[in-house]
């Protein structure tokens, strides 16, 4: 490693005379083309340190000397500035990424206009620190850290930065933020230790004690911020949490709710404007007779060309529209953030029977992948939201109404189909042909991936259904099927695919189904695994095989396939992290003791060799009377909408219609058991008809990006944008310039509906469409008159 090169440049020429700022600059940023240290012996110049040094080539200048104004100006990242003394106003002006050190004091406007990077004072500082900071989320927040106290009017406009005011040795030891801090401020915390005046605008921030995760930010970096200032002894000192408090800007939809309705313009004028012009207006003395009434020009009523509707829940959130099962995870998160906690796991439940299991571990959850939220940082985590229901009692049923429908097959399709059945009063009775529930979740996928006492306790949930009776064990044939036929008012068929697809290449018996491998895997007798294993099919099964390959004793596993793998998520994650490799394109030739061989006679060497293709139904005990589909090796039952098969009594749902994930499943269950008891009670039946929300009609400027995406059920709560559903903001009634908005309470259509809409009187709205533009939910919408 090179030495690194130290450079000295001093701000008096040879006869001792101090040099001008523009001149120390010159050479110093000369000096700063070969060096990767400076030392300046300054005499009061401005702007040391002006957009020297980046991450390619990190320089460190060290400030001897007395400093002037604009210490870090501009400083980009990798840059670090270290002044051993005090130094004057607008230190790390506009800084973008350097770290800047003051071990003494700085005067005023010190982080002013700051985007990035951190400033560090030994001491205290002036009026008018840390305003108009900003914050680019692609970046980390810049950052403020003072041992002292701060000077009046602190954080004005603070638009993201994070400021850490430690309160010892303080200027002002009864006031270490000064006089009105956080005025105007809308982004970003100060972490504050000392007494106040209690002057900040509670119009823009709160004041909190520091959450778990927020000390932990605290303490993280305190060290090094004492380290750098040249104080470490004073961590322990600092480091007591009761002493410690947090102001943080109030969001928009706060400050909203602060104001339950706008400020009529006459109101204002009286109160704000007139006053601030003494009386008048800037014109008044120029033309004093002015007739200053309202000009009549903007219209409203039946002069409008349009006029804003409230669509609530009109449009369905990409959550629940990409959900198979259509969950309305909106308005779970909406009763968490009301507390209701009971009522959002009910709600759930009443739309899967497995939400731990499935949507909480196994799901590759299509509603996460589009959600809108992402686009301001990250997804909400169903994840989270589906393992807090495990241990949750089932919802209570309606009265049993008598009838009884019969469900071939045990799987998660049959399972839904029985719970919501059950649901709706009617008996569901399983005919299952193994000894257990679940089909292939129970019987394939690893508990590795899907917890067996998470599993254990939601099947003992279904099980307690007293309107569902599973019967284990049955074997099904034509005669049995027409019993069923003959004995229920309808059958339900839902076995799944449990019939491993092949290829007839060469050696084709010498290979073992995925399907066997992985059923025998769970078992007490799992398959001897060679040591080197080829996986023909590189999807997500293939890819749980390799899992289990590898803890049956594997050392090497290979997947192959005739396309690029189409495995993806966790399961693919998974097994690249155990050692899998994928191989592609491969077409098998065939099988033989020493492994595959290729079609370009390639040999892949292995001791066992699984294929993992897909599978297919097995129905040799299906009626004539129902339709089915040769398609890809196998036989589909053919189904209309609804689940109903050419067989007036016969419905089916699941893989036994089309191959597809767990959630698909329990969603074609549900859809079908809705309908069973749409027809049987009489009723219409209604299926999932919502449009899918246009994310241009949200306005999430609102929210502000989060660091972490939070692992509790509160913090998605508090993150969801509620796309489509009024989160009751109250923006459209505050900035409606007419006051024309309103809000009203009405009575809800559902136990957990919303109890209130919003209206708008077309007698004052002027149709500008500020409700529309602000509205975060995509709830108003401006349409032709």
């Amino acid at each position: 490693m090179s030495e690194q090169k130290i450079i000295t440049v001093s701000g008096k020429d040879a006869k001792g005379l101090r040099l001008t700022s523009k001149i120390f600059e010159e050479e110093v940023r000369g000096a700063a083309a070969d060096a990767d240290e400076l030392i300046l012996e300054s005499f009061g110049q401005h702007n040391i340190g002006l957009r020297l040094g980046n991450v390619e080539r990190p320089l460190t200048i060290r400030i001897t000397g007395p400093a002037g104004q604009r210490v870090g100006c501009m400083s980009m990242a990798g840059s670090t500035i270290i002044c051993e003394g005090s130094a004057s106003d607008d230190v790390g002006y506009l800084n973008i990424g350097a770290d800047i050190v003051v071990k003494g004091d700085a005067t005023n406007g010190i982080c002013n206009a700051m985007a990035g990077g951190r400033v560090m004072i030994g001491g205290s500082i002036g009026a008018r620190g840390l305003t108009m900071t900003k914050w680019n989320p692609e970046y980390e927040k810049p950052e403020m850290w003072v041992l002292g106290s701060v000077g009046d009017t602190f954080a004005e406009f603070n638009c993201g930065g994070i400021a850490v005011v430690c309160g010892h040795e303080a200027k002002n030891p009864d006031n270490v933020l000064g006089y009105r801090p956080c005025v105007g401020m809308v982004g970003g915390q100060v972490f504050f230790r000392g007494k106040t005046d209690d002057s900040y605008s509670r119009n823009n921030a709160k004041l909190t004690k520091p959450t778990g995760s927020e000390w932990s930010w605290l303490m993280e970096r305190l060290p090094g911020y004492l380290e750098a200032i040249g104080r470490p002894e004073l961590l322990e000192t600092l480091s007591n949490r009761e002493e410690w408090n947090l102001l943080t800007a109030v969001t928009a939809q706060e400050r909203a709710l602060m104001f339950s309705g706008p400020m009529p313009m006459s109101e204002f004028a009286a109160r704000v404007w007139n006053n601030g012009f003494g009386g008048g207006d800037p014109l008044r003395d120029l033309a004093p007779g002015l007739d200053r009434s309202v000009i009549g020009v903007v219209e409203s009523g039946e002069m409008r060309r349009r006029r804003p509707w409230w669509v609530n829940r009109d449009s369905a959130a990409p959550c629940t529209y990409y959900c198979p099962m259509h969950i309305p995870t909106i308005d779970r998160l909406r009763l968490i953030r009301e507390g209701r906690n009971d009522e959002a796991y009910e709600m759930l439940l009443r739309y899967t029977p497995l939400p731990a299991s499935v949507c909480g571990t196994i799901c590759p959850n299509l509603c996460i992948q589009n959600c809108s939220r992402k686009k301001v940082d990250h997804s909400i985590d169903v994840a989270v939201l589906g393992q807090a229901v495990h241990n949750v009692d089932p919802p209570k049923c309606k009265a049993a109404t008598g009838q009884k429908v019969a469900i071939i097959g045990g799987g998660p399709a049959g399972m839904g189909a029985a719970w919501h059945l059950a649901l709706a009063g009617i008996e569901a009775h399983i005919f299952e042909r193994g000894q257990e529930l679940g089909g292939k979740l129970a019987q394939t996928i690893p508990w590795e991936r899907l917890s067996k006492a998470v599993w254990q306790m939601e099947v003992d949930r279904f099980r307690r259904n007293d309107l569902i009776t599973v019967n284990l064990g049955v074997n099904m044939t034509r005669e049995k099927m027409e019993e069923l036929k003959a004995e229920y008012d309808y059958v339900i068929v839902a076995v799944g695919t449990h019939e491993p697809k092949t290829i007839p290449f060469t050696g084709h018996e010498r290979v073992i189904p995925a399907l066997d491998y992985l059923k025998a895997a769970k078992s007490d007798s799992p398959m001897e695994t060679g040591k080197q294993v080829v996986i023909i099919g590189a999807g997500n099964v293939g890819c749980d095989v390799a899992a289990e390959c590898y803890r049956l004793g594997a050392e090497e596993v290979t997947l192959v396939d005739i396309q690029k793998p189409l495995a993806f998520g966790k399961e693919r994650d998974a097994a690249e992290a155990l050692g899998a490799t994928f191989k592609w394109p491969v077409m098998t030739k065939e099988v033989t003791e020493e492994g595959l061989i290729t079609d370009k006679d390639e040999l892949l060497p292995a001791q066992t060799v699984i294929i993992s293709i897909g599978d297919v139904p097995s129905l040799p005990f299906l009626p004539e009377s129902v339709e089915v589909l040769n398609i890809a090796g196998g036989s589909w039952i053919k189904t209309d909408d609804a689940g109903r098969t050419s067989d007036d009594k016969i419905l089916a749902v699941g893989d036994v219609e089309r191959p597809g994930l767990a959630t698909n499943a329990l969603g074609a269950a549900k859809r079908t058991a809705e309908y069973l008891a749409a027809v049987l009670g009489k009723k219409e039946w209604k299926p999932f008809a919502q449009k899918l929300i246009q994310y241009e009609a949200l306005t999430i400027a609102h929210y502000d990006p989060a660091e972490e995406k939070g692992d509790t059920e509160s913090q998605q709560a508090a993150r969801c944008l509620s796309c489509g559903s009024c989160r009751d903001c109250h923006l459209c009634e505050t900035i409606c310039p007419t006051h024309a908005i309103s809000r009203q309470e009405v009575v809800a259509a559902e136990p957990d509906g919303v109890n209130f809409e919003y209206v708008s009187d077309n007698s004052k709205c002027i149709a500008c469409g500020f409700c529309a533009d602000t509205c975060p939910c995509g709830i108003w919408t401006m349409r032709p008159y």
